[in-house]
């Protein structure tokens, strides 16, 4: 009798994955583009699942509402920044500003790339609850955070996590501006004027010294 190894019997299984995986990228990829070329409000599962070459179902069983395809956008380039972060991280000499100044050009230029859909979704009121839905400040933020308090380049009494809020913060106010300008403006620029005021402060020693 031939035994069954742990491998053989994982390989179903992880062949199983992988469909799974590529089916659901594909239908991600299916109504992003749907959504930046005829609207988000125009745009149904039928639709999707037609562009994806799958049935109805199969696209409500992977995304069960329109709006997990947002959330999914976002948390996509979330990740990006993580394995971006992971490379900071082994990389001596790059301070945490530094690192923080990298991810927030690197969200500037995927917005930029994608600014169709970043444009429809914002003017449609989606990317403001993909934000509310999971897809929090990115882990990179706060890694590059704590990083810097650990080398002392940033202050250690202050919270990590708020302080990275912070910034995640501006970056999503810097882009809903941007976005409803038109891109009338860099949007890196912008980003990263806003991480150098919250990075050295915005008050002179007189000012500090001021009293009422």
């Amino acid at each position: 009798m031939t035994s069954t190894t742990p491998q053989d019997a994982g390989a179903p299984q992880d062949r199983r994955e992988r469909r799974r995986s590529a089916t659901r990228e594909r239908l991600l990829t299916a109504a992003l583009e749907l959504f930046a070329a005829q609207g988000y409000a125009a745009t149904t599962y039928e639709h999707i699942a037609e562009r994806a070459d799958v049935g109805r179902q199969t696209a409500f069983n992977h995304f069960r509402r329109k709006e997990d395809f947002v959330t999914a956008w976002v948390r996509g380039r979330h990740e990006q920044l993580d394995r971006q972060d992971e490379a900071d991280a082994s990389t001596a000499g790059k301070t945490a500003v530094e690192a923080l100044a990298d991810e927030l050009r690197a969200l500037a230029e995927l917005n930029e790339r994608d600014y169709a859909l970043a444009k429809e979704l914002h003017d449609g009121g989606v990317l403001h609850t993909a934000f509310g839905h999971g897809t929090t400040t990115p882990p990179a933020i706060g890694s590059a955070v704590t990083r810097g308090q650990r080398r002392g380049e940033i202050r250690r009494d202050l919270d990590a996590a708020a302080l990275a809020d912070m910034i995640f913060d501006g970056y999503v106010t810097a882009l809903s501006r941007w976005l409803r300008s038109d891109g009338a403006f860099p949007l890196a620029e912008a980003l990263l004027a806003r991480l150098t005021v919250l990075a050295t402060g915005f008050t002179t020693p007189a000012g500090r010294n001021a009293t009422a």
